[in-house]
């Protein structure tokens, strides 16, 4: 670290409480940032909800320059554990990974799209929004890019379905 440059650390927090810690650590004039994400709840009685949640759970970054600023005073900062260290060491995260990050955010919505699901020929499937959603089937084949062809068992019978590609989730 230079002597007076800024780096990014990583800050390990309590169990859903990124945005308490966030908060916290900003009061204390700490530049941070917790990249959110958009993701389809699938649970049964909620298959069409959507929520937002940290893209990293338990762990947000901060930026600090520890020649200037004390960094002990995140592990008693509520919500935060502490920082992510290797021994004793702070671990650095480079500049280009959380410029990485801030590149993938959607412009309107602040949020980092997640990417479609990996899906193999035979794969089980679950819908997760929609008018077939809470359906389970068997991934058939893409159908481009955005679309793909599975068999759901409608009417006591296999039937195969193209729909779009973000709203199926592999089925536990």
């Amino acid at each position: 670290m230079s002597a007076c440059s800024t780096s990014w650390f990583a800050v390990f927090t309590k169990p859903r409480q990124e945005t308490v810690a966030m908060l916290n650590l900003e009061r204390q004039s700490f530049e941070c940032y917790l990249p959110m994400a958009q993701r389809s709840d699938c649970q049964r009685g909620s298959v069409n909800k959507k929520r937002q949640e940290p893209l990293f759970p338990r762990y947000l970054f901060l930026n600090a320059d520890p020649k200037r600023q004390s960094l002990d005073v995140v592990r008693s900062t509520r919500g935060a554990s502490g920082l992510v260290r290797a021994g004793v060491e702070l671990i650095e995260i480079p500049d280009s990974i959380i410029r990485g990050l801030k590149e993938r955010m959607h412009p309107a919505t602040g949020l980092i799209p997640l990417d479609l699901a990996v899906l193999a020929p035979g794969d089980k499937v679950r819908v997760c929004d929609g008018p077939l959603a809470s359906l389970e089937g068997v991934f058939k084949e893409p159908q481009g890019p955005t679309r793909s062809m599975l068999l759901l068992n409608i009417l006591g019978r296999q039937a195969p379905v193209n729909i779009e590609a973000r709203l199926l989730q592999r089925a536990n």
